[in-house]
């Protein structure tokens, strides 16, 4: 029994006997486990609550939309195609009256994509309205409101009353909702009313869900199955534009046909009056005018474009932008995720590892001691195994903890503000709280085992002797005489100890090169992506506006916008510019293109085409095209070879012949002769490139507004929205990579001090050998705290090197398609980590100079017999 309470207090007294060795190994795999899991639950956490959201909300899989709106007949089209689940709603976009604000309105749905109801209640009748929670400020429940009229305005009534606040099941963002063809082109809220609202017999939108889709929305199965289904849409609306056009024209040349009839009449009145000598010179005039405006008519039926259906999904539905920001911010934080803490963790775990190889060193004595008092192998290991197991259970409880409930729902927080999704809700994820513990008994519980297990080969007799110090040999340096025989006596120590101690060697350089190296690649995502949206939407693209013409508008209507330019505009550039739709090799989505053809004279002034690595200036030419860099990285291209495009209605062989600086979106330049030569045939401009005289955010909106007012403007577009969404990915980075930045510093903290905790207490004696001889108490802190500053170094070279290639790693998976971040980094990123280790270093140099100050140097020189 006796026995049996000296072995209890004696694993006791091995916790309280060094606090400071117990507390860094569990704050160093709480470190660990924080990092795993804060980081890992993340992204699972935002899928399960944005799943959550679309099963709650029953939200349309794919949506259909066509430029003259769906008649009943494509609906029904659509509900044939198997297994299919089909809703079709009106919509029509306004602004809020006296205001430039634009609201899109949607009929109520019943089925799919329902609006979840905040405050209030969903609209019953043709005059209640619900409108988007974010005008929940300015309006209250019995409120009216007033719209004013857009173009082709379908509603019934422009007055409703407020009967609730809603959120909406398909746009995400609460600030970027897409553009709009009234206000200032931006969409600034939605709302719903009922069908009974609307007086066109068209839908503006037909939402489906396929039975086939069950599958949560970000796996695989559900993208591959997602794609099969938008191609049966596609396949089944083939050739209801021709159809649709054909209808439209039959249906205009019916009433022209009713018109002319009606000036065949009033000829005939008038040749039968004439005959009676009236005066007809008036009547006349207004058949003269008449047949003018049929000749007009006649041309643009035949001018009448082919209706375009378009097939969308949850990302490219116009205000899907929150839907495609969510899955963007959430894969990111995977990727970052998959990284980060598996680099912290090994770091954490060598160093835990070397901190328990020396606390079974330390006990070989008492090791010793136990064998010759009888007691078994197993019992003496067990000591060592519990002390791993309760370290590493604690640390990594902490670490759980605080990863699970501190950081994970900060960054989830972060991450989905401006979402209607609302912050991620917090799920229980076994599999990582195993990976967790399996590491820290890895870390912690192994090594003990193993080096136990080592040092209980001995007798007892042996162990009871203090361990043997580690032999010194002949270094490399030593055989360079040149240079050896100009060193100190310290520093010849210095150097000989580095390399008789290995083990420790190593572990400064890596503890050390990890942290460094988890420093700069957060540093340096950090500064790829600050600064981004000012240099693409500043530097790069000088305009402020891109104006787009309406293709049936007269010389006089075009006339009016020019005007209004000249006053509004210190320049615009006429333009051709095309949307195209390519599919990339060994990229999933289609890609969205915007294909800008111009005269290559002045076009600088409004695009600033530059390599983003050296910024020289690039110009439209003949002889090939400019991509933009994160298309040409899809593409796999560089200056000189070729790509595939839709070009006037044929696939080309394009040649590059360099490659612009650009972040957000994907840009084709081509010079208007390059496009003479390609296709034969001159380029037609239909849009403007305009650089405002105010481009502040107000000034910019109301000319944004009074253009889309004008008959022969068809779109105006903003850079704004574009700045908002590409600031929104990269603020949530910003903010998670400030977060790891801590973390790393921390780290940092905990390995240069565990390891010359190490380094002070397997080497007291020799301290005290050198202190009784004299030395003075700075000389004996730096006789041992040379190596680590030396090593130190080392570490940071390496750190450096490491987080140059992990910061390139990291950057080639976060973003998505459409975004690049600058993989350019500036000076301070290299030394921001180098100088703090250098001030963590002085700070624990001050601490072991105190620490050696107060050690009892006779009785550590005593000897273990």
């Amino acid at each position: 029994m006796m026995s049996k309470k000296k072995y209890w207090k004696d694993v006791r007294q091995s916790f309280s006997a060094s606090w400071g060795r117990t507390l860094s190994i569990v704050f160093l795999l709480a470190l660990g486990a924080t990092t795993l899991i804060g980081l890992k639950v993340v992204s699972p956490n935002m899928e399960a609550t944005g799943q959550k959201y679309i099963e709650q909300t029953k939200m349309a899989d794919l949506m259909v939309m066509s430029d003259y709106g769906l008649t009943k007949t494509d609906v029904q089209e659509l509900k044939k195609v198997k297994g299919a689940q089909v809703e079709a709603v009106k919509l029509q976009d306004v602004t809020i009256k006296k205001t430039n604000q634009a609201v899109r309105i949607f009929s109520k749905s019943q089925y799919i994509s329902q609006d979840q109801v905040v405050v209030g209640k969903l609209p019953q009748k043709a005059n209640q309205i619900a409108l988007a929670e974010k005008l929940r400020g300015k309006y209250h429940l019995g409120d009216k409101i007033s719209f004013d009229r857009g173009k082709n305005d379908s509603l019934k009534r422009t007055q409703f009353t407020v009967v609730g606040f809603i959120k909406s099941a398909e746009i995400w963002s609460e600030e970027n909702l897409g553009s709009s063809s009234v206000g200032t082109g931006e969409l600034q809220a939605y709302a719903v009313t009922t069908a009974g609202a609307f007086e066109t017999n068209l839908y503006g939108l037909a939402r489906v869900r396929f039975t086939n889709l069950n599958d949560p929305y970000y796996t695989d199965t559900y993208k591959a199955n997602l794609k099969k289904d938008q191609a049966k849409l596609k396949a089944t609306l083939k050739d209801n534009g021709t159809k649709r056009l054909h209808e439209l024209q039959a249906s205009a040349r019916q009433k022209l046909a009713t018109n002319q009839a009606q000036i065949r009449a009033l000829e005939t009145q008038i040749s039968q009056a004439q005959a009676l000598g009236v005066d007809v010179s008036q009547r006349q005039a207004e058949v003269t005018k008449a047949q003018a405006k049929l000749a007009v008519s006649q041309r643009q039926i035949e001018a009448m474009a082919k209706p375009t259906y378009t097939v969308y999904n949850r990302e490219t539905l116009p205000g899907g932008n929150g839907y495609s920001t969510y899955a963007t911010a959430t894969s990111s934080i995977s990727a970052v995720g998959d990284i980060f803490p598996l680099v912290l963790y090994l770091v954490a775990a060598l160093v835990t590892l070397t901190t328990m190889t020396r606390f079974v060193d330390e006990e070989r004595g008492n090791v010793g001691l136990f064998r010759a008092l009888g007691y078994t192998k197993h019992q003496v290991v067990m000591k060592f195994v519990l002390y791993g197991l309760v370290t590493s259970f604690l640390g990594t409880t902490i670490g759980i903890m605080v990863g699970n409930y501190g950081l994970s729902p900060i960054i989830g927080k972060i991450v989905t503000a401006g979402t209607v999704v609302g912050a991620s809700k917090l799920y229980f994820h076994l599999n990582y709280i195993i990976i967790a513990f399996m590491a820290a008994l890895f870390s912690a519980v192994l090594p003990a085992y193993l080096v136990a297990r080592r040092d209980l080969s001995e007798q007892p007799a042996h162990l009871l002797q203090a361990k043997p110090p580690v032999a010194g040999s002949k270094i490399f340096l030593e055989r360079m005489s040149f240079i050896w025989k100009r060193f100190s006596f310290t520093q010849k120590v210095t150097a000989r100890n580095i390399f008789r101690y290995k083990q420790r060697m190593l572990m400064t350089i890596f503890g050390v090169a990890g942290s460094v190296a988890l420093l700069f690649a957060g540093l340096g995502i950090q500064a790829s992506i600050s600064g981004v949206s000012t240099s693409q939407f500043q530097e790069i693209l000088k305009y402020n506006l891109i104006v787009v013409e309406n293709p049936q508008a007269t010389k006089a209507q075009k006339a009016k916008v020019a005007t209004y330019l000249n006053q509004k505009a210190t320049g615009r550039r006429a333009v051709q510019l095309e949307t195209l739709e390519e599919k990339i090799s060994g990229v999933s989505d289609k890609q969205d293109i915007n294909l800008i053809i111009s005269q290559p004279q002045g076009f600088a002034k409004y695009v600033n085409l530059r390599q983003r690595s050296n910024g020289q200036a690039l110009k439209l030419n003949n002889r090939g095209i400019i991509l933009s860099e994160k298309l040409a990285n899809l593409y796999g291209v560089k200056p000189g070879q070729t790509i595939n495009l839709k070009l006037a209605g044929k696939q080309r062989q394009i040649k590059v012949a360099g490659i612009t600086e650009m972040y957000a979106a994907h840009f084709i330049y081509m010079s208007a002769d390059y496009y003479r030569i390609l296709t034969g045939k001159d380029y037609q401009t239909n849009a403007s490139l305009v650089k405002l005289k105010d481009n502040r955010l107000g000034p910019a909106g109301d000319t944004a507004a009074h253009l889309l007012k004008m008959s022969a403007v068809g779109v105006v577009s903003q850079n704004n929205s574009a700045v908002q969404q590409l600031n929104k990915v990269a603020g949530s980075l910003q903010t998670v990579m400030i977060i790891l930045i801590i973390l790393s510093v921390l780290l940092a903290v905990v390995i240069l001090y565990n390891l010359t905790n190490i380094n002070v207490s397997e080497r007291i004696r020799e301290l005290s050998t050198i202190k009784v001889l004299g030395f003075h108490s700075k000389e004996v802190t730096m006789y041992i705290y040379r190596e680590t500053i030396t090593l130190s170094f080392v570490g940071i070279i390496v750190g450096l090197v490491g987080g140059f290639y992990l910061h390139k790693l990291i950057l080639g998976i976060i973003g998505s398609d459409q975004i690049m971040f600058n993989p350019s980094v500036g000076l301070y990123v290299y030394l921001v980590p180098t100088v703090a280790i250098i001030v963590i270093l002085f700070l624990l140099g001050l601490l072991v100079n105190h620490i050696l100050k107060r050690v009892d140097m006779l009785e550590a020189l005593k000897s273990v017999d």
